[in-house]
């Protein structure tokens, strides 16, 4: 690698771990290209031989490898070197998934197939949260829970209705993150957990989608789905696939509209009356 300028920064360091070559490979040159000292992993077992010998900024994991998981390796990662960002990659659909991901300590995830721009924009706004400290492991929220009537999990009771209109307050191993919800374009949910998904990043909270319905100011946050929320001012276009009604974002996410809720996103983003 190039010495880095007196006076410059030298380039993070990070490791892409993914059992297929295929991906890792070309994954890692774009980094390079990109001033990013990089190294690859196809496994665990790798990855502590590169542990062993130089202490990676953030480390690039992939979830499905078959001699040990990425959720394992997260695990492991997590105890024995706090200070490493994590950024999963996952072509599993299910947001439960994630939510175990994000809640073993990932900092961010992205799902397969990704375009590499996105995952650099995602190292670097990990990178940049490390450098500066900012709380980034996602931990279950303290705030109040309240559960859907199918939720099983009776030993859970809220305190009191909780008020989102404005913000939410993420406390973390490291602090608190104050999210304000016009940063939020959409809200994912399952069961009792919801994903809070920024341009930048993703937060976990514990919380379930009955109490963000009672939280959350309608004027700000739309119920599109039994399972997601959209703010207005982050659709981009709404488009048809098949029989659905897609909700095209500014980030490039599609969120799907469910039937129950196609007149209220008509009238609210369309222009249109309500069915």
């Amino acid at each position: 690698m190039t010495p880095s300028d007196p006076g410059t920064q030298p380039a993070p360091y990070i490791v892409v771990v993914d059992d297929e070559e295929d991906l890792r490979e070309p994954v890692a040159a774009y980094l390079r290209e990109q001033g990013i000292d990089v190294d690859e992993a196809g496994g665990g077992a790798a990855l502590d031989l590169l542990l062993a010998r130089r202490t990676p900024a953030l480390v690039v994991l992939d979830v499905t490898m078959p001699d040990e998981d990425g959720f394992s390796i997260a695990r492991r990662l997590r105890a024995n070197h706090d200070n490493i960002g994590i950024v999963m990659l996952t072509a599993r659909r299910d947001v439960i998934d994630r939510v175990v991901g994000l809640e073993l300590g990932a900092d961010d995830y992205i799902m397969k197939p990704f375009e590499p721009r996105e995952l650099l924009a995602r190292i670097r706004s990990v990178l940049r949260r490390l450098a500066v400290g900012t709380p980034s492991v996602m931990v279950r929220s303290s705030l109040d829970i309240d559960y859907d009537d199918e939720d099983e999990g009776d030993e859970y009771r809220p305190a009191a209705r909780a008020d989102y209109h404005d913000e939410f307050w993420i406390p973390t191993t490291r602090g608190q993150i104050r999210v304000p919800v016009e940063t939020i374009e959409w809200i994912e949910a399952a069961k009792d957990y919801a994903l809070l998904h920024t341009p930048e990043r993703s937060h976990m909270i514990r919380i379930t989608m009955s109490a963000l319905e009672d939280g959350l100011d309608p004027a700000k946050m739309i119920r599109v789905h039994r399972s997601a929320f959209v703010r207005p001012g982050s659709v981009q276009r709404i488009s048809t696939i098949g029989r659905h009604m897609v909700l095209e974002l500014h980030s490039g996410a599609a969120v799907r509209v469910g039937p129950r809720h196609w007149g209220e996103v008509r009238h609210r983003l369309m222009g249109k009356p309500a069915l």
